[in-house]
């Protein structure tokens, strides 16, 4: 569980929660893509899949299906796939 962070100075006090982000509709395998990706930079397969535990068929496999559901945005075709958080 992720804890709240507090800054405490003479008159203030800071407190930053954290932002959960849910998406139920993922599959497990997705979440751990999902979890690597940016909202703001596209990223091509190649700077995702050495942090991925899957094959590059299967990232991209499952990157696709992401998105039809609409949680990323994959542009381009074949090698020059690149996906962010949509």
């Amino acid at each position: 569980m992720i804890k709240p962070e507090f800054e405490v100075s003479e008159k203030t006090i800071k407190i930053v929660l954290p932002v959960f982000e849910t998406n139920a509709d993922l599959t497990e395998d997705e979440n751990v893509i999902y979890k690597f990706l940016s909202k703001t930079m596209l990223k091509p397969i190649s700077e995702i899949a050495p942090y991925i535990p899957f094959g590059k068929s299967k990232t991209t496999q499952l990157l696709k299906a992401m998105g039809e559901k609409g949680v990323v945005a994959v542009e381009g075709k074949g090698s020059k796939i690149t996906v962010r958080r949509a």
